[in-house]
């Protein structure tokens, strides 16, 4: 059997089976169909006093009549809007959120999105794809980290980190880490929990000195509760940075990178504009300003399409004036 849609004689003749009391099993026997066809013609189209052909013709009719067709992108204000934005890096449901969160009179959903991204002549003719966020590759295996022959004086273990940290209710709570590049040259990425805003510093090389003074000058313009870290020796300061913000240090247990899920999606983004063994000898602070910029003004689905920097900010006035 197989799926099919019923014409008006096929309604004709479910409800005559139904009134000789036929199963559904039967009536799809009868009509060549597929019993969920039966099921769902009955469960559908059915009145409180039972299933009646012509009623339920008149509903198909109406429903038919009310469907619309797939909405095609031909505003030539839209097709730029999309255009730009995926050169930002947004994905199309972040496009289409955003429109949505804006009331853009212009709305379409993101499914409409890329279809536009994969149908459209110029389009494609012009690679808009490659904009695409396609998502994180298979990993290779890696080798990991060999063993530390060393011991990172007064460690306070993440589990011992309030619970209202992870739960991201409040703003304040970061988490960093650090990228590294050829020639021994780094980037130290910061983000906070409850907005998702970012901040990145260059580090000439990855050592205790510059990762302290990186982190501090970076963050003392921010509200800091706590900073959660990882193992790494570039981290052999970190009471000099809980002495100069004010804040409480955390670590993650040990290879366990998970436990900063967030700082390491912040890594993947900033990959996606510095790919791994790029060359950052030239790289300025003001273009790492402008990755920041640029990621924290974009929408998230998590933040109900807002961005990260309207978020932070709702919430710092809400500190201040409460």
């Amino acid at each position: 059997m197989k799926y099919s849609k019923l014409t008006a004689a096929n309604r004709g003749a479910i409800e005559l089976l139904l009134r000789k009391q036929y199963t559904y099993s039967q009536i799809a026997k009868e009509l060549g169909v597929h019993r969920s066809t039966i099921c769902r013609e009955v469960k559908n189209r059915s009145t409180p006093s039972g299933y009646f052909a012509d009623i339920a013709q008149i509903n198909r009719d109406k429903l038919k009549k009310n469907s619309k067709k797939r909405k095609r992108i031909e505003d030539n204000k839209l097709r730029n809007y999309i255009q730009d934005t995926l050169q930002l890096g947004w994905s199309p449901e972040q496009i289409s959120g955003r429109m949505k969160y804006e009331n853009n009179p212009n709305y379409v959903c993101h499914e409409t999105v890329y279809r536009f991204i994969y149908s459209d002549e110029q389009f494609v003719s012009d690679k808009i794809y490659q904009y695409l966020r396609y998502g994180r590759k298979k990993r290779r295996k890696q080798n990991g980290r060999s063993v530390h022959k060393y011991k990172i004086p007064n460690r306070v273990s993440i589990h011992d980190r309030p619970s209202i940290v992870s739960k991201r209710e409040e703003i304040g709570h970061w988490e960093s880490d650090s990228v590294i590049y050829p020639h021994k040259k780094a980037v130290n990425t910061s983000n906070e929990l409850f907005s998702g805003i970012v901040a990145f510093t260059k580090l000439n090389a990855k050592t205790a000195k510059n990762t302290a003074d990186a982190v501090n000058r970076k963050l003392k313009d921010y509200v800091v509760k706590t900073i959660t870290i990882d193992n790494g020796t570039e981290w052999f300061k970190h009471e000099e940075i809980s002495k100069e913000l004010g804040v409480d240090v955390y670590f993650c247990d040990p290879y366990s990178s998970w436990q900063r899920g967030a700082n390491e999606n912040v890594n993947m983004l900033l990959r996606r504009y510095l790919p791994k063994r790029t060359n950052i000898d030239n790289l300025t602070q003001e273009e790492l300003d402008d990755i920041a910029f640029e990621l924290n003004n974009r929408p998230r689905k998590r933040l109900g399409f807002r961005t990260p920097l309207e978020v932070y900010e709702e919430s710092v006035y809400s500190l201040v004036n409460n």
